[in-house]
């Protein structure tokens, strides 16, 4: 199942209401508080803009297929009909990559866009019993030569976001509503948009999960105070949200955690509850054990010039 997301790239009528959710428990309760915590931190920070949004990046990804090796994809059965590919499957041992990234997306598509992806690329093992069954294997390489090495790209172009599957430029993400009712009122009617394309909602993740995976490129981009509180205001209004307690980053770094379940697994937003920013994305295959996926957002702000760092 497609996440939703806001993603850099280069190149209706709403829908009806949900029924109202269930009375929450106890541990929703404790969400909800973080969440309408984290909203008025977040309007009372100064609005600001630059010339370019800045972000510093790290992922951290664990691999079990043999899909996820350089060179080795995906096989289609020998009877060569369209749109079937077999299971994938799974290595006798788990790696983790670990990998950095910075950008400056600029607010002008007269300006040039710049990522650099590939820093301080890595792999290990999450235990010497993985790493004995990968020797066992013959050691195969874990990444290639071009996963390895760091990578400068630029683009010429006007850079444009996306939610769910329509796009926007910045400064279309900058007037998103600040107000949490609107919000919501613009997030479903992306939603229906995406169910219509999808030929009906049964074929897109359900309204909360959306909103709950869009949230995390929303709250590390370069939308407004006003529309990071509301977004706020409309997480702790979806069902199923779940407060995770005091954890720490990749980084070592101290966050609240809330998440929530979903057809992808369980996403966990982890928030500096100082400042209302977004310290780290978690994504789980299940609901407990280490995170399958995590981004920790380094350092996120604008910035004047390429190269640049708040």
């Amino acid at each position: 199942c497609a996440a939703a997301g806001v993603i850099v790239t280069t190149g209706g009528d709403s829908a009806p209401a949900p029924p109202a959710p269930a009375a929450p428990s106890e541990g929703v309760l404790d969400a909800r508080s973080i969440l309408l915590a984290g909203a008025e931190t977040a309007e009372r920070a100064p609005a600001e803009a630059g010339r370019y949004w800045y972000v510093r990046s790290q992922t951290r990804a664990t691999h079990e297929y043999e899909s996820d090796l350089p060179g080795v994809g995906l096989q289609r059965p020998s009877d060569g009909r369209p749109g079937r590919v077999r299971e994938p499957k799974k290595l006798p041992y788990t790696f983790v990559t670990t990998g950095g990234e910075e950008s400056w997306t600029a607010r002008s598509p007269r300006d040039r866009t710049r990522t650099v992806t590939g820093i301080g690329v890595k792999t290990s093992f999450p235990t010497p019993r993985d790493k004995a069954e990968w020797r066992r294997a013959g050691s195969p390489e874990l990444l290639s030569e071009e996963d390895r090495a760091p990578s400068v790209n630029n683009y010429d172009i006007p850079i444009q976001y996306q939610i769910g599957n329509e796009k926007l430029s910045m400064d279309e993400l900058r007037r998103l509503p600040v107000d949490a009712r609107r919000l919501e009122r613009e997030l479903r009617r992306r939603h229906a948009a995406d169910a219509r394309e999808a030929g009906g909602r049964e074929n897109v993740d359900p309204y909360p999960y959306f909103v709950w995976t869009t949230a995390q490129d929303l709250l590390a981009g370069p939308i407004t105070p006003g529309t990071k509180a509301a977004l706020y205001r409309v997480l702790a209004g979806q069902p199923g949200v779940r407060a995770d307690g005091a954890v720490t980053d990749d980084h070592g770094r101290r966050g609240t955690a809330v998440s929530m379940a979903g057809p992808g697994g369980r996403i966990r937003l982890v928030i500096d509850p100082r400042t209302a920013e977004l310290l780290a994305y978690q994504s789980f295959v299940g609901e407990d054990g280490d995170a399958g996926l995590s981004v920790t957002y380094l350092r996120t702000g604008w910035v004047g010039s390429l190269g640049e760092r708040p």
